[in-house]
C-alpha cells in the first residue's frame, strides 16, 4: 500500500496537462475506470471519495478541456486524429459513468444514514 504523498505523486503524474494528452489521456481513462470500479464496489467509501476528489482536483482542467476540438494543424494523419477522438469519447463516457456511480453510492450511504437516524429516534422515544 502507498502512503498519501505517494498516492498524490502517482495521481499527479498521470497527465501533465492538455499538451500531454497523447500519452496522458489513456492513463487518465484507466484511472477513471479504476475509480468507477471502486465506486461500484461500495467498499471503502471515504478512501474512494478522497481519491476521486484528488483526481478531479489535479486533472479537472484537462477533463473540462477534453471537449475542445483537436488541432488539425499539427500535420497529424487522419488515423491519429480519429483515434484521438475515439479515446476522448471513451474517456468522457467513463467520466459520465463515474459521475453516476459516485452519485448512486452517495445516495445509498445517505439513505442508510437516514434510516439509522430514524431508527435511533424511534427507539429513544420508546424508553
Amino acid at each position: 500500500t502507498l502512503g498519501p504523498s505517494a498516492i498524490d505523486v502517482e495521481l499527479s503524474t498521470l497527465c501533465h496537462g492538455p499538451h500531454d494528452l497523447s500519452e496522458g489521456l489513456p492513463l487518465l481513462r484507466l484511472a477513471a475506470e479504476w475509480l468507477l470500479e471502486a465506486c461500484d464496489s461500495r467498499e471503502r467509501f471515504e478512501a474512494v471519495n478522497a481519491y476521486l476528489h484528488r483526481f478531479l482536483y489535479l486533472h479537472g482542467t484537462v477533463i473540462a478541456g477534453i471537449e475542445k476540438p483537436i488541432d488539425d494543424d499539427n500535420n497529424n494523419s487522419e488515423v491519429e486524429v480519429d483515434s484521438t477522438k475515439q479515446e476522448r469519447a471513451r474517456f468522457l463516457e467513463t467520466i459520465a459513468k463515474l459521475k453516476k456511480a459516485q452519485q448512486a453510492a452517495t445516495n445509498a450511504l445517505r439513505d442508510k444514514m437516514q434510516y439509522t437516524i430514524c431508527m435511533l429516534r424511534h427507539f429513544t422515544r420508546m424508553v
